[in-house]
C-alpha cells in the first residue's frame, strides 16, 4: 500500500477515534464500551494468530513486553473513557498530541536520551497551550477540569508505558506488542467492569453499537497494523506526522457530527500544542539548515 495512502487512512482513524469513543460511551456506559471494544480487538488478533507466528519471539520476552503494554493500555484507556464524558471529542485528540512530547521528557529522565533546547522550547510551548482551553465556553460545564485532568493522566500513563516498552523490548516484533497488549488489557477491563457495579446495558443504541464495532475493528486492528507498517517504511519522525494531522480531523468531525463549537481559546490552544509538538519533533532539523552541519 502506498505510504501516502497509509498516512491518510491513519489520520482519519486516529482523528475519528475520540468521537467514536464519545458516541459509544453515551449509548452504553463507559466501562462496558471500552471492555466491548477490547474484546473485539483481542478476538481479532486471535484470528490473526497464524500471521503473527510468521515472526515468533522468545516467549518470556513477549510475555514481559505484553504485560507492560497491556497494563499501560488498560490504565490510560480507562482514564480516556472515564474523562471523555466531560469533554468535547476534539479536545481528546489535541491533548493526546502531547504524547510524543511527554514520552520524550520521560525518556530523557529515565533513559538518559538527549533533550536539546528545541525540545525544551517545544515542550514549554505545547504545555503553555493547555490553559487556553479553560477560557469561557458553553461546553463542558463544571466537570470540564476533571475530564481534562483524566485525559492528561491518560497521556502521561501512555507515555510512561511507551518508554517502559522501549527500555524492556529487544526482540519482540511490533505486531506481537500490539496483540499482546490487547490480550493482557482485555481481562483487566473485564474485571474492572465486573467490579464497577455499572449495570450492563439491556440494549445498545445503534450509533453506540456501530461506534464500538468501529473502535474494535478499525481503531484496534487496522489502526495498529497500519501504523506499524508505516514505522517499518519511514522514519519515526515522519510517522509521527499523524499526531499533528489527527487533531485537526478530530476537531472538524466534532464540529460536523457532534455540534461542537470550539471557542477562540480552544483554537489558540490547539495551535500552541501542535506548534510545540512540531518544534519538539523537527526543531533540530530546522537548526541544521541554519548551522550548516
Amino acid at each position: 500500500m502506498p505510504i501516502g495512502l497509509v498516512f491518510l487512512i491513519l489520520t482519519f482513524v486516529w482523528g475519528s477515534t475520540p468521537l467514536a469513543i464519545q458516541w459509544s460511551v453515551a449509548g452504553s456506559g463507559y466501562a462496558f464500551a471500552v471492555t466491548a471494544r477490547m474484546a473485539i480487538g483481542a478476538l481479532g488478533f486471535l484470528l490473526l494468530l497464524p500471521w503473527l507466528k510468521k515472526r515468533p519471539a522468545p516467549p518470556r520476552e513477549v510475555a514481559a513486553v505484553a504485560a507492560i503494554a497491556g497494563i499501560s493500555m488498560f490504565t490510560s484507556m480507562y482514564c480516556v473513557y472515564w474523562g471523555v464524558r466531560f469533554l468535547p471529542s476534539g479536545w481528546v485528540s489535541v491533548l493526546f498530541g502531547l504524547g510524543p512530547l511527554l514520552t520524550g521528557i520521560i525518556a530523557a529522565l529515565w533513559l538518559g536520551e538527549p533533550f536539546p533546547a528545541e525540545k525544551i522550547t517545544g515542550s514549554l510551548l505545547g504545555l503553555g497551550g493547555l490553559p487556553l482551553f479553560f477560557l469561557p465556553t458553553a461546553q463542558g460545564g463544571e466537570n470540564l477540569p476533571v475530564g481534562m485532568a483524566a485525559i492528561l493522566l491518560a497521556v502521561l500513563l501512555y507515555a510512561a508505558g511507551n518508554v517502559a516498552i522501549k527500555r524492556r523490548n529487544r526482540n519482540v516484533a511490533p505486531r506481537w506488542v500490539a496483540a499482546g497488549a490487547l490480550w493482557v488489557a482485555f481481562p483487566l477491563f473485564l474485571i474492572a467492569l465486573l467490579l464497577s457495579g455499572e449495570p450492563w446495558p439491556t440494549s445498545i443504541a445503534p450509533r453506540a453499537g456501530l461506534a464500538i464495532l468501529y473502535l474494535g475493528v478499525v481503531a484496534n486492528l487496522i489502526g495498529f497494523l497500519l501504523f506499524y507498517h508505516l514505522l517499518s517504511r519511514v522514519s519515526a519522525a515522519n510517522a509521527t506526522l499523524v499526531t499533528l494531522s489527527a487533531p485537526v480531523v478530530a476537531l472538524w468531525l466534532g464540529l460536523a457530527f457532534n455540534q461542537e463549537e470550539p471557542h477562540a481559546g480552544v483554537l489558540a490552544g490547539t495551535l500552541l500544542v501542535l506548534g510545540g509538538l512540531g518544534l519538539f519533533q523537527w526543531g533540530g532539523h530546522v537548526s541544521l539548515f541554519r548551522g550548516g552541519k
